[in-house]
């Protein structure tokens, strides 16, 4: 992004005139970079906390695998839900928003010259971290609250029925109650990513232009 951005972006006009001054812009430029990348990342992690959620609800938190990006285990419900956000990104365009949120930055913020943008930049972070958990809890909540009733149910089978195995019955029967909450609930899921980029994005374009 860096390579393409380079040819848009214009001399500064007013750089500091000393080395130190120069560190210190390149630090605040750095940093400005990383609030745009971390305030977009906020809304995939949402996602993938609800996976978390979810698995560790209704029994499958057992079954990881490996993801190429972090080198990391992760759960199959979190890494489905990742690609997911990643396609509808790219759907939408986001990744064009963002290029676009990243040029306006230096025609409304002097190229090392302004190091102001990121004194507020964590309170931008914090909001973002937030909204993430609030999505988090809304992609998860409908899986969470049937899987809760299904271990009330469940319970109070093994009350009623001692013989029965409800242990090796449970785990099959709240994955496919997970499974199924999961399916009805992805356009939710997908509708509350998508309002989380668009509310991100906003609070970043007030923090510049403003």
């Amino acid at each position: 992004m860096a390579a393409l951005l380079t040819p848009l972006v214009s001399l500064p006009v007013d750089a500091p005139a000393t080395p130190l001054g120069i560190v210190f812009a390149m630090v605040s430029e750095v940093l400005l970079g990383a609030l745009l990348g971390l305030a977009g990342v906020v809304c995939f992690l949402a996602l993938q906390w609800a996976g978390l959620l979810i698995v560790q609800e209704c029994g499958l938190a057992f079954g990881r695998i490996v993801d190429p990006t972090s080198n990391e285990q992760e759960t199959v419900i979190g890494v489905f839900y990742i690609q997911m956000a990643v396609v509808i990104y790219l759907i939408i365009g986001g990744h064009r928003a963002l290029i676009a949120t990243c040029l306006d930055t230096f025609d409304t913020i002097p190229l090392l010259g302004d190091d102001r943008t990121t004194m507020f930049g964590a309170e931008l972070l914090f909001k973002a971290l937030t909204l993430s958990g609030h999505i988090a809890l809304r992609v998860a909540a409908p899986t969470m609250l049937a899987l809760f009733l299904a271990n009330l149910a469940l319970g109070f089978v093994s009350r009623t029925m001692p013989q029965l195995n409800v242990l090796a019955v449970g785990f099959s029967i709240k994955a496919m109650i997970a499974f199924l909450l999961m399916a009805v609930s992805l356009p939710s899921a997908a509708d509350a990513f998508i309002c989380s980029l668009e509310q991100v994005y906003q609070w970043l374009n007030q923090l510049i232009r403003n």
